[in-house]
């Protein structure tokens, strides 16, 4: 079992790490630091299976149904900062059905640079484990930005050289002046556009004495296509403070929680997210459980969009004394839009946890389109 933890702090290390070390030299996405930085993002994802067959009893009956959803806030400035995130699962396959809602809040207050003191309260509930809240208080280093007027930025930049609207990039200068401009709060879309085409003329390396028609429409999509924020930055954290599980019974013991999350933008038009966090009983920390999430989504070209996630769950007598179990999920899709407002997706997840006898697999395929 120890063997077993060693490797999974070895991974979450490497898959934190790699991607920091593979930034490119020069000014990249992550080097955009907005004045403070306020994101809301949600995600669903949701699958329905009905099948009858042809004999009168139910023998070829099937029904499933899967519904994930994915939730972050986030607030971060110079002195202080907030964040909530959630994450809830329910499965349905035939008479069986599982769900799993996981959630946590948490304020910070920066003493100086990106050391913080920090408060914390966390949610665990599953239809197989039960509920446990936490609330512990402690310290941490580092922040995250929301960098994705940059990425804006370089995406633009790179689109408008392809459709030949520029003669060579634009420098690192106008590309920052650029992100300025396409982080403003409370401007319209239509006056960025204009503000834009003003600084890309004083570069003096667009054609002619105005943007194409091509590169204005180009312009406008990019805006139109980012539905997902792009953050940098890291954070590392310790808490102590108490856990209590009130189902299946009731349990309170004093708890160390330590926590890493990193997040990076490799390419404008891509975004890694990673975090770990494990708990421990201070009475003994022998008991424990480990999470390990890893997050890629990728826009390709012609309008799809890649996201894969793992998860991975490392529970040491922290649910059931003398019961140790480790779960792995794999979740990957693809989306586009078909034509109009009909999207076409198709979706994949893959779970193997203790006592399986094999991976439990799942592969669907769905259009869906508002007619009205």
């Amino acid at each position: 079992m120890k063997r077993s933890f060693v490797s999974l702090v070895f991974c979450t290390f490497v898959i934190v790490t790699v991607p920091l070390a593979a930034q490119t030299f020069g000014l990249s996405v992550c080097d955009y630091e907005p004045p403070e930085s306020r994101v809301v993002d949600l995600g669903l994802q949701g699958t329905f299976n009905w099948y009858d067959g042809p004999f009168v009893d139910d023998r070829n009956r099937a029904i499933s149904a899967s519904l994930v959803s994915e939730f972050t806030s986030l607030y971060a400035a110079p002195a202080s900062g907030w964040s909530i995130d959630g994450r809830s699962e329910v499965r349905l396959d035939g008479t069986t059905w599982r769900a799993e809602i996981a959630g946590a809040g948490s304020l910070s207050s920066y003493f100086s640079d990106d050391l913080f003191g920090v408060g914390a309260i966390g949610l665990d509930a599953a239809s197989e484990s039960g509920l446990e809240v936490d609330l512990t208080g402690g310290v941490g280093k580092g922040r995250f930005r929301d960098v994705t007027p940059l990425a804006q930025a370089n995406e633009i930049q790179n689109t408008l050289l392809d459709l030949g609207e520029l003669f060579a990039p634009i420098g690192d200068e106008a590309l920052l002046d650029l992100a300025q401009i396409l982080g403003e709060v409370g401007t319209s879309d239509a006056s960025k556009v204009v503000e834009l085409s003003e600084r890309l003329l004083a570069t003096e390396l667009v054609p002619g004495d105005q943007l194409g028609v091509r590169g204005l429409l180009a312009v406008e999509e990019i805006l139109d296509s980012y539905d997902e924020t792009r953050l940098c930055g890291y954070d590392l954290e310790a808490r102590v403070g108490v856990v209590a599980r009130f189902l299946p019974e009731f349990n309170l013991s004093t708890t160390t929680i330590l926590q890493a999350r990193y997040a990076a933008v490799p390419t404008p038009v891509s975004r890694v997210r990673t975090s770990m966090e494990a708990k421990f009983r201070l009475s003994d920390p022998s008991e424990f459980i480990a999470f390990g999430d890893a997050s890629y989504s990728h826009r390709l070209p012609d309008g799809w969009t890649g996201r894969l996630d793992y998860r991975l769950v490392y529970d040491r007598e922290w649910t059931v004394v003398g019961l140790s179990a480790i779960s792995h999920s794999l979740f990957g899709s693809l989306t586009t839009q078909v034509f109009g407002a009909a999207g076409l997706s198709l979706v994949a997840h893959a779970q193997y946890k203790t006592g399986d006898e094999e991976l439990t697999l799942t592969l669907s395929l769905y259009l869906e389109a508002d007619l009205f």
